[in-house]
C-alpha cells in the first residue's frame, strides 16, 4: 500500500517526505477501517482510495506551489478530498475543509486529531450558513472537487476568496460545464484563466482542473439564503 501511493506521487512528480507518506497512509488506513461501518464514499478498494481520491487530490499540488497562497478553503469536502490531503502536503498552509454532513466532519476531526495536523479547520455547516464578514474574501485558494455543477459551486466559492486569489475546481473530463459558468462567473467577479488536463498516474483517466481567477470584489448579497443556488443556478 504504502509503495503503491509513494510509486503514483513520484509518477505525478512531487517531492515528499517520510512524514508525509506515513500520514497519508495513517489517513488511508484509518478512512479504510472507519468507511467498513461509516459510508463516508463508494470506493471500497485500497488500489482504488489510493488512486481516485489520494492521487487524484494531489495532482493539484504543483498548482498550489505556484499560486503560494497562505489560506485555501474546501467547500463539500466529504471524507477530505482534496482538502486534507493537501493539508497534510502543505503544513505551513492554512485548510479550513467544510462539509454539510456531520459524520464525514466527525471522521476529519479525528484524522486531524490522529496526525496532530495544527493547520487543519474542520467546519460543519453549509457555505451559505457559514460566510460572515470576518472570512468573507479571506481566502487565497478555493477548493472544490466534484461537487455540483460550476454555476452552483461558484457561488457558494467565490465569495471567500480574495480579489486576486484562485479557485482550483476539480471536474471529469467530458462534462463541459464551463459554457453554463459565464454568467456565474461575470457576476460573481471571475474568470476562467485556463483549463488544466491531467491523467490519473496509473489508470490513466482524465482529470480536469479549471483554474479561475477572483479579479473584484464579489457584491455581498451572494451567496444567496441556504438551497437558493441549487434551484435557481446564476
Amino acid at each position: 500500500m504504502k509503495e503503491y501511493l509513494v510509486e503514483g506521487i513520484k509518477k505525478i512528480g512531487l517531492e515528499y517526505t517520510d512524514k508525509k507518506i506515513d500520514n497519508l497512509v495513517k489517513y488511508l488506513e484509518y478512512l479504510v477501517e472507519y468507511n467498513s461501518h461509516t459510508n463516508l464514499t463508494a470506493i471500497r478498494d485500497t488500489k482504488d482510495a489510493i488512486e481516485k481520491h489520494f492521487l487524484d487530490s494531489l495532482l493539484l499540488q504543483n498548482l498550489i506551489d505556484e499560486k503560494k497562497g497562505k489560506k485555501a478553503i474546501d467547500i463539500g469536502t466529504g471524507a477530505g478530498f482534496p482538502g486534507m490531503v493537501l493539508a497534510i502536503f502543505n503544513p505551513d498552509m492554512e485548510f479550513v475543509l467544510m462539509d454539510s454532513v456531520g459524520k464525514k466532519t466527525v471522521f476529519l476531526q479525528n484524522v486531524k486529531e490522529l496526525l496532530n495536523l495544527e493547520n487543519v479547520t474542520v467546519i460543519n455547516s453549509r457555505a451559505e450558513d457559514y460566510i460572515n464578514d470576518s472570512n468573507r474574501e479571506s481566502f487565497d485558494i478555493g477548493l472544490c472537487r466534484g461537487v455540483n455543477k460550476l454555476n452552483v459551486i461558484l457561488e457558494y466559492m467565490i465569495p471567500f476568496i480574495k480579489v486576486d486569489g484562485y479557485f482550483l475546481a476539480q471536474k471529469m473530463a467530458g462534462t463541459e460545464e464551463e459554457g453554463e459558468a459565464t454568467n456565474a462567473l461575470e457576476t460573481l467577479g471571475a474568470k476562467i484563466v485556463k483549463i488544466h488536463r491531467y491523467k490519473l498516474p496509473t489508470y490513466g483517466d482524465e482529470r480536469l482542473v479549471v483554474e479561475i481567477l477572483k479579479e473584484k470584489s464579489t457584491d455581498k448579497k451572494y451567496p444567496r439564503r441556504a438551497g437558493v443556488a441549487l434551484k435557481k443556478p446564476l
